[in-house]
């Protein structure tokens, strides 16, 4: 138990009906089950402790049953309040209400995963033993995208029987409404339509060999545009990641040679990075047309997951990690010529087992696609004026930077195209680290920190603010109990 707990995990929120329906009746009940076993349990044990249990076994059995219905009350609560999936790489934990399933036990082993069906608007897991029924309609967009591919990459031998290309895409907008049948697999299908039609771009299946079958895919971690990231095994079994991009087939000669040169450049440099706050890029090589980066594969979890799942950050944390970023940067822009990210986002920042941080994607790939086809690189709430003009510069990875830490507090997005700063209330809570956000956020590049080195100094100013702020504290401390012990 205690290494599964160690594992990193994913938390899916699961919603039903008959959950809901479940807490309205218990809540609707309360005063029977609670307030009122309450008062007898208290009235029956007075009595019995003052006239023995002798004589009045009646009493004690009603007592008995009192007890069991006030268990069976709050069970039945927690049941009902018990609304997520936990997700690792050896197991599936499911609801609590799942144990009622005839020999199906709340966590189950991916290895017993035998099949996948997508009906209508219900999934269906079954397992060596039982099975787990849930409809789609309780999960939001995201979260059900985040559990199928989880379910493809750590279940890879399960048979599914759904779509597999329309439930690996990137799923419509959380506002999307089903079609008029009510099957979201039409409206995964016409979202993939839309994405792909003009391309003939279909990701890898599970068990796919590559590099001379050197590699082997176990599933998909992430699939968008025209390029798709694989959790893979070597032949000695250690895990990569895999990066893959195809430049569009209705792209001209020119520009396809071009995208082609340019990612082949970036791959050579970015193999030659060396620093220990980045996943290392092991080799690049290409198949089929298809261009491939092969990363370290760093365990932990990204900090947009971290944040989803324990809360806004402190000051202090957050200082901590921009220090570290502001490392990275400033690596990566002292190179010749300087290697500009375009992409930092909490989703690009990993947490590991040892709670360091680690950039684990580069603009490669991304670089690649976007000169093929003018697409911009970066999401929009993190990306500067001028990147979207197409002019980036290390002032543009500042600016992400400060989005970044913005997420980190607030724990939403940052309002896109606009210079950042905290509510009224953080402000007040975090000054240094608002100060920080609305320096490298400043809409014009000359009004932001103009170096990585910039981020650096004032974190380390912070953190050496607040060390003396801790010592005068410790002295202060130690002196009220000297003077304490002396009277």
């Amino acid at each position: 138990m205690a290494e599964n707990q160690l594992q990193p995990q994913l938390n899916i929120h699961y919603k039903e009906d008959q959950a809901r329906n479940g807490l309205v009746i218990l809540l609707a009940l309360s005063p029977v089950w609670g307030l009122w076993s309450i008062y007898v349990l208290s009235w029956l044990l007075s009595a019995l402790l003052k006239a023995g249990i002798s004589g009045y076994e009646d009493l004690f059995a009603l007592l008995l049953f009192y007890v069991g219905l006030l268990l069976v009350g709050l069970f039945g609560l927690f049941v009902c309040l018990d609304a997520k999936f936990v997700v690792n790489e050896k197991e599936l934990r499911l609801p609590w209400r799942y144990f009622l399933n005839l020999g199906l036990t709340r966590t189950q082993s991916w290895s017993d995963l035998q099949t996948v069906d997508f009906k209508d608007n219900e999934l269906i897991l079954r397992f060596r033993v039982g099975e787990a029924r849930f409809n789609l309609t309780g999960m939001n967009n995201n979260d059900l995208k985040d559990f199928v591919v989880a379910v493809r990459s750590n279940a890879p031998e399960a048979r599914c029987s759904f779509d597999k290309k329309a439930i690996e895409t990137v799923m419509p907008d959380s506002q999307a409404a089903p079609t008029a049948d009510g099957s979201f697999t039409a409206v995964w299908e016409q979202d993939l339509a839309s994405r792909f039609g003009s391309t003939a771009f279909v990701p890898l299946e599970a068990r796919a060999k590559l590099k001379n079958d050197t590699l082997t895919v176990i599933g998909q971690v992430s699939f968008g545009g025209l390029s798709a990231v694989y959790l893979c095994k070597d032949k000695l079994g250690d895990s990569v990641i895999v990066k893959e991009a195809v430049v569009p087939l209705n792209c001209d000669l020119a520009m396809k040679e071009k995208a082609i040169e340019m990612f082949q450049r970036e791959a050579k440099i970015l193999q030659g990075l060396n620093h220990p706050y980045i996943a290392r890029v092991l080799d690049h090589f290409v198949e089929n047309e298809r261009h491939y980066l092969m990363l370290e594969h760093v365990n932990g979890v990204d900090l947009r997951a971290f944040v989803k799942e324990h809360g806004q950050q402190g000051e202090r944390l957050i200082m901590r990690w921009a220090l570290d970023m502001a490392l990275i940067l400033s690596y990566l822009h002292s190179k010749d010529p300087p290697i500009i990210h375009r992409d930092i986002t909490p989703d690009n920042i990993v947490l590991d087992r040892l709670g360091s941080i680690k950039l684990i994607d580069f603009g490669a790939a991304n670089e690649l696609l976007g000169t093929a086809t003018g697409t911009l690189v970066g999401k929009q709430c993190y990306i500067p004026p001028e990147q979207f003009r197409g002019k980036a510069t290390t002032q543009s990875d500042i600016y992400a930077l400060g989005c970044t830490l913005y997420y980190l507090a607030v724990g939403k997005d940052p309002e896109p195209l606009s210079q950042s700063s905290l509510p009224d209330d953080l402000k007040e809570k975090f000054p240094a680290l608002n100060e920080m956000i609305e320096k490298c956020t400043a809409m014009e590049a000359e009004d932001r920190l103009q170096k990585a080195e910039d981020v650096v100094a004032l974190a380390r100013a912070y953190t050496k603010s607040h060390q003396q702020e801790s010592l005068t504290l410790s002295t202060a401390e130690k002196l009220t109990r000297s003077l304490g012990d002396n009277s």
